[in-house]
């Protein structure tokens, strides 16, 4: 059937037109991380002068936020799902409003309406020839987005790897306007490892047993995790996203994917991000599924996998075990992203084996001030991500602490012992307050 072509031609538009269908008083959701169409984003900012009360919602972005400058303040309106290095300005200055949400409830929210979408924007790639466009690096929301929109805007470029996962995939009759406009993917590269990186991941890869089915975050961290599991035998993947360094692992047949309980022989999350050749890796791979994150996320479906462990980070735990991954005081930093999902759906997994972790660095260092992560208690005005009850391991350069099953007095004691010795007789100190 070659209607689809029909109805391409009929749906291709310029960037300036398509923006065109957008109101004032509209929501505009842009699809995050790789799959955002910055073409698409940088013709709604030149049109602004058209629009009052634009509410503009994505997740990670890193560059192109222009909407949410003090200038735009009466065009665009910025609603941030999770923060980053270069929208944290605007969520703490006031120029952008903050959801705090589980991850995985992002697309149910979207579908019930409770967070109505009336424009969806996304870059994808040229059509196949049953006329499908794969969004090729992200799942997440694409499905509902689509299903909730009044209007789809798609930028077709051909940078855009192809994956197959039907989550990913757009069909040209489900789109508005179409826009073909190619450039590069945004990359996201990762800072060179420490040695204190280094120990850590050392430390986080010896709870890892071979045949686990793991779960890693964004950051050095979960970059020198992956360094350090080399030596390990296949492992399978069931993230929330798939770095470079479970590319890695994956080429050099460290990640098999042959001991998972749902999707053996598969790579399962809900998107990529990395570099040009971590994309380049995602296309036409089979080994590689992208679920829409109200599944792949879900609680339910995380407990249903066997032997899984999750290693996150954080900005700071309090000696009862409390985490902050998303906030340094009132200041926010990121969100909570999928950390919370894991941690709820590993700790009811149906073999009882799973394992989670939160690794950091025992100290933070800020215009030459150096402080310890762990704290008697979270600093004020910071929310907690994840309650004391969550968390099996945590995980610093100077060793593991296991929370599970401990009082509250050992609880501290454990923390202290893998604290840095600068800031262990602060911490002493306030046990012996706390628990004189």
């Amino acid at each position: 059937m070659d209607n689809w072509k029909v109805l391409y031609k009929e749906k291709l538009k310029s960037g300036r037109a398509a923006v065109g269908y957008i109101n004032s008083g509209d929501r505009v959701f842009i699809a995050g991380m790789a799959g955002r169409p910055e073409y698409l984003v940088s013709e709604m900012i030149a049109n602004a002068n058209s629009y009052r009360n634009v509410k503009v919602m994505h997740g990670i972005s890193h560059g192109g936020e222009d909407y949410a400058r003090e200038e735009y303040r009466e065009n665009f309106v910025f609603e941030s799902l999770f923060g980053t290095e270069t929208t944290r300005k605007y969520l703490n200055d006031g120029n952008a409003q903050f959801y705090p949400h589980y991850y995985y409830d992002q697309g149910v929210m979207i579908r019930e309406g409770v967070i109505p979408v009336d424009v969806f924007m996304v870059q994808v790639t040229p059509p196949d020839e049953y006329g499908y466009c794969s969004v090729g690096t992200i799942a997440d929301v694409i499905h509902e987005a689509v299903g909730a929109a009044r209007v789809v805007i798609c930028q077709v470029n051909r940078n855009v790897p192809w994956c197959s996962s039907p989550d990913t995939l757009i069909h040209v009759s489900k789109m508005n306007c179409i826009v073909e406009k190619d450039e590069p993917l945004p990359v996201f590269a990762h800072s060179p490892l420490t040695e204190i990186d280094k120990v850590i991941g050392g430390n986080c890869a010896s709870l890892v047993n071979d045949g686990d089915t793991i779960e890693l975050g964004i950051g050095s961290i979960p970059d020198a995790v992956c360094q350090a599991l080399k030596g390990k035998k296949n492992l399978g993947v069931h993230s929330e996203m798939i770095s470079d360094g479970m590319m890695e692992l994956w080429e050099e047949g460290v990640i098999t994917n042959s001991e998972k309980s749902c999707d053996r022989g598969m790579m399962t999350a809900s998107f990529v991000m990395g570099s040009r050749h971590l994309y380049d890796m995602v296309d036409k791979n089979p080994a590689v599924l992208l679920r829409r994150v109200s599944v792949n996320n879900h609680p339910f479906e995380i407990a249903k996998e066997a032997n899984m462990i999750g290693i996150n980070t954080c900005i700071e735990v309090d000696l009862m075990g409390q985490v902050v991954s998303g906030s340094s005081g009132t200041r926010i930093i990121s969100g909570t992203g999928g950390q919370m999902d894991f941690m709820r759906g590993i700790d009811i997994s149906r073999d009882g084996k799973g394992r989670t972790v939160i690794a950091f660095s025992s100290t933070h260092t800020k215009n030459g001030v150096t402080t310890s992560r762990i704290k008697p208690v979270i600093s004020k005005g910071s929310a907690v991500t994840i309650t004391r009850q969550d968390v099996d391991y945590f995980v610093t350069e100077y060793g593991i602490a296991r929370l599970k099953g401990k009082t509250l007095r050992e609880r501290a004691r454990e923390l202290i012992n893998i604290a840095h010795p600068d800031f262990r007789e602060e911490l002493e100190n306030a046990f012996n307050e706390r628990f004189k």
